[in-house]
């Protein structure tokens, strides 16, 4: 029984046969290779390898017309496009995401047969059970980024005036944020602790995070000419990242790449409080250092978050994410009464509704402070105060 839409199927004999076309005749009739597995897993796999090396290379159909031109073959002639628009690290996600999801189940449909439909049940699949280990769906923000690609690519292909039929209005996954974690105070002052006693300049990057709300990657880009001591803020303008390498010549699969932030809105200026400045001022270097080593050689994030995990631990505090120190930064500001647009603007959000959805998480303690006030209006201790 062959999987739909697949073109993968249990031959007599016990094995799975998958299909591909490879190009057409004049007349548009397809030619296929034939790929064998003794399971129908490695029958896939085949048949994803196969795609992914024929449809980078481009080594399909030369020949097709406009009716015959095949969607795997569109996606990555309009990714080659946007190669010089783009930023690296978005070129490579895109491609990952290409070869991992899009090109093995739709990339050997024509254009004129794409629909609507067939993408809607796509995007349906890959939040059921998309994952690549075969564990369960992707989440909601990478079926978000597959579903953007998708319609990029759908508009590439109207500007090129090939027969499409798909609408704009695609299946939008509900996005379902992940449980917060934010440091408590008694946590934030044990880690604040050991940072202040510390003479290492890497415990100064996480006092930043914890007073400042910056990014890993922001984090590990930071140089000492970034910190303008006299006017007190800091300027954030770009970040290490590594991203898969695409290089052919690459011996490697991935690289760390220093580039501008994910968005305009994150390239800003960071004020940070007198006392965070005053103490960070006597660990300063030379304006070239980068300031988690006090060299001139950046830390990537994975290294950086390996020594964060090391100072939890010092501190006596569960294994949390580094992101938990901004998260942290930004319900500290709420519970103090900081003006919640200026927190947006030094977040690096481009509205205040994503600052408040995403990072804002007032304590039980701040929640029971804001009911006491409705004592206020209450019959009953209007009472009790004329009594």
């Amino acid at each position: 029984m062959g999987r739909h839409g697949e073109n993968i199927y249990k031959r007599k004999d016990g094995r799975w046969e998958a299909r591909v076309i490879v190009s057409y005749s004049k007349g548009g009739k397809a030619s296929y290779r034939y790929l064998y597995g003794k399971t129908y897993q490695e029958a896939k796999n085949k048949k994803k390898k196969f795609l992914n090396e024929a449809a980078v290379n481009t080594i399909s159909t030369n020949n097709t017309n406009q009716m015959k031109k095949i969607f795997g073959e569109l996606m990555v002639e309009w990714l080659k496009s946007r190669k010089c628009s783009i930023k690296e690290s978005s070129y490579a996600n895109y491609m990952n995401l290409l070869e991992q999801h899009i090109l093995p189940e739709l990339g050997t449909y024509y254009v004129s047969e794409i629909t609507t439909d067939i993408l809607d049940e796509f995007l349906k699949k890959k939040l059921l059970s998309g994952r690549c280990d075969n564990q369960g769906g992707l989440s909601s923000k990478t079926v978000v980024d597959i579903r953007s690609i998708l319609l990029m690519g759908v508009e590439y292909a109207r500007n090129q005036k090939y027969p499409c039929k798909v609408e704009n209005k695609l299946f939008y996954p509900r996005n379902t944020q992940p449980d917060i974690r934010v440091l408590s105070r008694s946590e934030q002052q044990k880690l604040e602790k050991i940072i202040f006693q510390s003479e290492n300049p890497f415990e100064i990057g996480i006092l930043i995070a914890l007073y400042g709300g910056l990014r890993i990657g922001e984090v590990c880009a930071l140089q000492w000419k970034d910190i303008n001591f006299e006017e007190g803020f800091i300027h954030v303008m770009k970040t290490v990242i590594r991203i898969r390498d695409l290089a052919s010549n690459s011996t490697t699969k991935t690289k760390v790449v220093i580039e501008r932030p994910k968005t305009t809105c994150s390239l800003r200026l960071v004020p940070l409080p007198s006392f965070i400045l005053c103490h960070i001022l006597k660990f300063r270097s030379n304006c070239e250092s980068y300031i988690l080593t006090g060299t001139n050689n950046f830390m990537e994030p994975r290294v950086c978050l390996g020594k964060y995990k090391q100072v939890l631990k010092a501190a006596e505090i569960e294994n949390l994410t580094f992101h938990t120190l901004r998260h942290t930064f930004a319900t500290r500001c709420v519970e103090s009464g900081f003006d919640v647009k200026s927190l947006s603007e030094i977040l690096g959000h481009a509205n205040v509704t994503t600052t408040l959805q995403r990072y804002v998480h007032p304590s039980m303690e701040l929640k029971k402070n804001q009911m006491e006030k409705l004592q206020k209006i209450s019959i009953y201790s209007q009472n009790n105060r004329q009594n």
